[in-house]
């Protein structure tokens, strides 16, 4: 089996992710063990439970030489996949759709988690040996994709192996990289993410329309495919940040993505629309600061838990202006202020009840100064 590239370093304080996948037809179809932590059955009500057999597994892998951090990390891991789902979901959302991972989960609905010790003469810091000793402890189902967390520091995140449609696939993020960002990223991998002829793909698997999970410079040079600015209403954690390259739910006749179904992920058997609460999309708004060379882009998602909001600042490249500030204040007093001096580009994220009048302060400055307009949306 092939490997695939290293994670290469850091994206803003999220990660910038590497890994490509590596087609395999060689797979069996044993039934997976019913280890610690191995999925149940899960209640009809669970997010994801379509009644389909092709379905995510979680794992936690280590050696037996290390220590067993399971019950300290388990609720993590369960949160991480859970993130990864939601801006599935929420990629969908901006596309008319709704889409689920179809996780392996326990009864409760949480996601299984796979404990797994690996044989003490498999080295645990060479991915090709963890995968060969997950495939010889029956992890290697057709119907599968392995998330696998990683007790290791030997490497950040690697995919391979699989297609877009069948298992097994591993997507693996070693210690210094558990994080939903990296298992998101590698999980998109191991579901075609991206074909490199794609409009913005690369011959690595990523792409260079950024901000997006999936794009970063993996060939380390600036001539080559180098990362543009062009998701400006991004927020760095978006799945497919122009839903042309490998995520629509509903692409456009005509565009790359409804001529190529296959390198689409939002139609994977892997994801469903299966989902346990309804959501809708909303929409987003501009609004324009009162100083030159700032915008604000503000998103807004209805559920029946509630709403959630999401606003960002883009400071332009000719601004006179080091940062961009902003303030988020609801009616119910909710607020979100981040530091001085925060980063070009950073985004304010607020949960609100369903009848709050969302107010937001657009500020554009350096240290001395932090005035702006305030505009009142919802």
């Amino acid at each position: 089996m092939k490997r695939a590239g290293v994670l290469s370093g850091l994206l803003g304080a999220a990660l910038a992710l590497a890994g490509t996948v590596v087609p395999s037809s060689t797979a069996s179809a044993a039934a997976p063990p019913a280890a610690a932590g191995a999925a149940a059955s899960p209640a009809a009500a669970c997010i994801g439970d379509d009644g389909g057999t092709k379905k995510v597994q979680v794992l936690y892998v280590r050696s037996p030489a290390g220590a067993d951090r399971y019950a300290e990390m388990a609720d993590d891991f369960n949160q991480m996949a859970n993130q990864v789902g939601n801006v599935v979901n929420k990629s969908a959302l901006k596309t008319g759709g709704e889409l689920n991972i179809r996780y392996a989960r326990n009864a409760d609905c949480s996601v299984g988690i796979g404990n797994v010790v690996v044989s003490s003469t498999t080295n645990i810091m060479d991915f090709d040996a963890i995968v060969r000793d997950l495939e010889s402890k029956g992890y290697d189902r057709t119907d599968r994709k392995y998330l696998v967390f990683a007790q290791t520091a030997a490497f950040c995140g690697l995919a391979a192996r699989g297609t877009f449609d069948s298992g097994p696939s591993y997507a693996m993020v070693g210690t210094g990289c558990w994080s939903w960002n990296a298992a998101g990223h590698e999980l998109l991998h191991t579901l075609g993410a991206v074909n490199p002829d794609a409009p913005h793909g690369t011959p690595g698997g990523h792409c260079w329309d950024d901000p997006d999970i999936m794009c970063y410079d993996d060939d380390g040079k600036p001539a080559t495919y180098p990362l543009q600015d062009l998701c400006p209403k991004a927020f760095g954690d978006d799945i497919d940040c122009n839903s042309d390259d490998y995520f629509s739910a509903h692409p456009p006749a005509g565009t790359w993505l409804a001529d190529h179904p296959r390198s689409n992920v939002a139609k994977s058997p892997f994801l469903t629309t299966s989902t346990k609460y309804h959501v809708l999309y909303t929409g987003e708004k501009t609004v324009a600061t009162a100083r030159a060379g700032a915008t604000a882009y503000v998103t807004k998602y209805q559920s029946e838990a509630g709403w959630t909001a999401k606003a960002k600042v883009v400071t332009s490249s000719g601004s006179p202006f080091h940062s961009s500030v902003l303030a988020v204040r609801t009616s119910a007093g909710t607020r979100y202020v981040p530091p001085a001096g925060v980063p070009r580009g950073s985004a304010a994220h607020v949960t609100i009840d369903m009848d709050t009048v969302l107010d937001v302060k657009l500020c554009q400055g350096n240290a001395t100064a932090k005035s702006g307009c305030t505009a009142t949306w919802w």
